[in-house]
């Protein structure tokens, strides 16, 4: 539901019903509720309503407050340099952040605080400053600021704005990569499932390919399988393209990663806020949990999962992503309001997150995979794929946190056997750009070999118009990356 006051957004809220406080000058004032069904379809009431004096004077304390750092005029030209942090109500918590230029939404975080740059042409430019608490109050600041031209012997800074071209290229060619069915694509004639929920993530952080993402979106819940060749439902084949036509391969590369990545892909648009998005996914929580259940059904006893049921390998890289995936679907339908579900499969996230760390071999290595008579199989560090890259995967997926012990000595065996992947000196094992090693690098605070990374990858791919070996996935994970290289969430 969303509340407007005279035209302007004042708080949105994921419920069926609305208890909040908006504050009001004495006058009169134009009110505005809007709701949305499971199906997308709004309904409206509105109310002319006058606040007089006394009202005015004695409102209830508003839900926190914002205070902005970010000065008002900027002599040395774009980017802005935003800094915010936003305090709640006693009892409240600050679940998301947003600013933006002109009417424009330019950064969101899951966050309290603030502290990105923006770039904005020279003159005047109106900013609001937006926060949100667990309850679904809103607070706005907004600013004007005055951005200056830059002189001949004073150059901008450039940084922030080559990562947020770096962004905005990908997200530009990512776009291109559409079939007319909403299929997001690996080649022209191949359609990954788990390739293109990846580089539909990495739309997710611009919102001007929302409206792609949903489409996505649509592909996969229209293309699940029902019945399979390994005796579940909520799957999903490989797809090749034959003169113009989708037809299903009858096959995948596994069960669990891509049932795992589309569930981390809703909660992601789910996140965003955005109320179409909201309606969509809610529309789609009964093949959600659909889908998560080709994780509960293909989870064993020790807590981690057969690539597929004809495949009974458990897979280091898989199982880092079943983790996510069932964790981001717990959150989700916990946000959707379903505890039920919220705590089963919190459940199995916690089981397979404790089958991961099971995977510890000690001594920095972390196990490639489990066989199938129980026995972990070590990393050859020497061999890219899978063997030193796997090791990047809990890391990345958030089984382990950067400062985890586990974590950082993982990564130093990492570097200590491939001291130049930020230059991409795999090239001669993987000719792809790998660029989710970088994003764990960016997990581990190592923003120096991310950076390095990215100069080379902007040099092999992103300045040379994206060939190939680069793909949809790897643009997916580029615009995360930059995103969060620019200042914004992971």
């Amino acid at each position: 539901m969303r509340l407007y006051v005279d035209n302007q957004i004042v708080t949105t809220i994921s419920s069926s019903k609305m208890d909040t406080y908006a504050n009001m000058p004495a006058g009169g004032h134009y009110v505005v509720v809007v709701g949305w069904n499971s199906k997308g379809q709004s309904f409206s009431r509105s109310a002319n309503i006058t606040v007089d004096s006394s009202t005015a004077s004695t409102k209830p304390a508003t839900p926190g407050s914002i205070v902005v750092s970010s000065p008002t005029t900027v002599t040395s030209g774009s980017p802005i340099h935003f800094v915010a942090s936003a305090t709640p109500t006693s009892g409240r918590s600050i679940v998301a952040v947003q600013v933006y230029v002109d009417n424009q939404l330019k950064y969101q975080a899951n966050s309290a605080n603030i502290d990105t740059y923006i770039a904005a042409a020279a003159g005047s430019h109106y900013a609001v400053f937006q926060s949100w608490d667990n309850t679904g109050a809103v607070v706005k600041n907004a600013v004007q600021v005055n951005v200056g031209t830059v002189s001949a012997s004073q150059p901008p800074t450039t940084i922030s704005t080559a990562y947020s071209n770096d962004f905005h290229s990908t997200s530009n060619w990512l776009a291109t990569q559409f079939s007319p069915s909403g299929a997001l694509l690996y080649s022209t004639q191949r359609i990954n499932p788990y390739y293109s929920n990846l580089a539909a993530m990495g739309l997710v952080k611009d919102p001007a390919r929302y409206v792609q993402v949903e489409n996505w979106m649509r592909w996969y819940i229209g293309h699940l399988n029902h019945t399979d060749r390994w005796g579940l439902g909520g799957t999903m084949y490989d797809y090749n393209i034959i003169n113009g036509r989708e037809v299903a391969e009858g096959d995948a590369d596994s069960t669990d990663s891509y049932a795992a990545t589309f569930l981390s892909l809703a909660y992601a648009y789910y996140a965003t806020g955005n109320p179409a998005a909201q309606s969509y996914v809610r529309s789609i929580a009964g093949q959600l949990d659909q889908i998560a259940q080709v994780l509960a059904k293909t989870q064993q006893s020790d807590g981690l999962t057969w690539a597929k049921p004809n495949y009974q390998i458990k897979y280091l890289m898989d199982n880092s992503e079943v983790y996510r995936g069932l964790a981001d679907a717990s959150t989700l339908f916990g946000s959707m309001g379903d505890t039920g579900k919220q705590k089963y499969y919190g459940s199995l996230a916690a089981k397979c997150q404790n089958g991961v760390w099971s995977m510890w071999l000690g001594g920095g290595k972390w196990a490639v995979y489990k066989d199938g008579i129980g026995r972990l199989i070590g990393p050859s560090m020497g061999k890219w794929y899978p063997d030193a890259s796997s090791q990047m995967f809990p890391v990345l997926y958030g089984v382990v946190s950067g400062s985890d012990s586990r974590a950082q000595q993982a990564y130093g065996s990492f570097n200590q056997a491939w001291p130049g992947w930020q230059n991409l000196s795999f090239s001669g094992q993987d000719p792809f750009p790998w660029v989710m090693v970088a994003h764990a690098a960016a997990r581990m605070g190592d923003r120096g070999r991310v950076g390095t990374y990215i100069n080379a990858a902007r040099g092999k791919w992103i300045n040379k118009g994206f060939p190939w070996t680069w793909y949809s996935m790897e643009g997916g994970w580029f615009m995360r990356l930059a995103n969060y290289m620019d200042g914004g969430s992971y």
